[in-house]
């Protein structure tokens, strides 16, 4: 639930993963007449869970293989090894980002 209520979050926000997501959109409105990938919202909304289905189960797996103690004492690293895994070539999210929070603040 966590990792599906961040990438949905990034996606309503357009953070980190936009480029790949607006892509994916359009992938999809062209084998799909009623996505027309132009900027309808009603689309963008109505897409959103099967864009961003890939990087919401890598980041649930990700989040579900960490050790607890690994992510509350190092975030930062922590960090890092998410953005590796969701194939991010510079992923630098700031302490308001919905991912940084879960990290700091959730103690498990």
């Amino acid at each position: 639930m966590a990792a599906s209520a961040i990438t949905t979050r990034w996606y309503d926000h357009q953070q980190h993963l936009t480029d790949r997501w607006r892509h994916r959109l359009q992938q999809l409105a062209l084998v799909n007449p009623h996505l027309d990938g132009g900027g309808n919202a009603s689309a963008v909304l109505l897409a959103r869970d099967l864009v961003i289905y890939p990087e919401t189960v890598t980041l649930a797996r990700t989040l579900a293989t960490l050790p607890h103690q690994h992510r509350a004492q190092h975030p930062r690293k922590t960090l890092t090894a998410i953005g590796r895994r969701l194939e991010l070539t510079q992923f630098s999210p700031t302490t308001s980002d919905a991912l940084t929070v879960y990290l700091t603040r959730t103690r498990h």
